[in-house]
């Protein structure tokens, strides 16, 4: 009991690190996607990256971590939207959600919370969120599914492609930042599903990519960016989504 006891409670604080990261994490991704680029159409792919000067992955993830997801006691889920509004000399930024989401395979268990209301009353800090169902928060649910048929099943829902190798690598974000960042090149549902029943003038720029961890073969996040205008106004709309192992069966 001791140990099942110390295992929720590392769980716990590192479901509470991540979201605290992925915070940071957002704001810098939605800084660095600042410059818009008129388009005619909604496309993930960035057209204007060098192709020269890129290179592409070959298979992203390997048996190996799939073998270890698929194996996994417990997992973070975190998924966070949101909403930023320019124009008329203001900015304003709304969460639409933002949920964590700790899941334990062994006890088919999950303790999920929503964060978004308690970041609007607490100055852009993590308060206590409010406790939901897994169902609630990401519309599925992980009942016979391991770990790597959750990561599967989540990306899906939330309109990302699971082609990893149907991508560009970001270079000009690579010299800046030293992110590995790979954009889709082709057409993902997440930026359908980011403005849907939104109304706009114009689309003004998307952006659909992942980022690689540097150790191992495995999206580590995956982020959508897409900014629109509307009358007076620029509009950019966010979505992440990550999923972590805490720990996996040793074979």
């Amino acid at each position: 009991m001791k140990n099942n006891s110390l295992i929720i409670m590392i769980a716990i604080v590192f479901a509470v690190t991540i979201a605290a990261a992925l915070i940071i994490r957002v704001c810098f991704l939605d800084k660095y996607t600042e410059e818009k680029v008129p388009k005619e159409e909604i496309t993930a792919a960035s057209e204007n990256v060098n192709e020269e000067s890129t290179k592409e992955p070959e298979d992203i993830i390997s048996e190996e971590v799939k073998e270890n997801y698929a194996g996994a006691e417990d997992a973070v889920v975190e998924l966070v939207e949101r909403t930023t509004t320019e124009g008329n000399g203001e900015f304003k930024t709304v969460y639409d959600r933002y949920t964590v989401s700790e899941v334990n395979f062994t006890d088919k268990t999950d303790v999920t919370k929503d964060y978004h209301e308690a970041l609007a009353n607490s100055d852009g800090e993590i308060g206590d969120g409010t406790e939901i169902s897994f169902r609630e928060a990401f519309d599925m649910s992980y009942i016979g599914l391991d770990g790597w048929k959750l990561y599967e099943e989540l990306i899906k829902q939330c309109g990302f492609s699971t082609d990893f190798n149907d991508v560009i690598f970001d270079e000009e974000s690579h010299d800046l930042t030293g992110q590995n960042l790979y954009v889709y090149n082709g057409k993902n549902e997440v930026i359908d599903k980011l403005l849907w029943d939104e109304t706009y003038d114009a689309i003004l720029d998307s952006k659909v990519c992942y980022q690689l961890t540097a150790d191992d073969k495995m999206p580590e996040y995956f982020s959508a960016t897409v900014s629109y205008k509307y009358h007076e106004q620029v509009i950019t709309k966010s979505l992440y989504l990550s999923v972590s192992i805490v720990s996996g069966k040793e074979g």
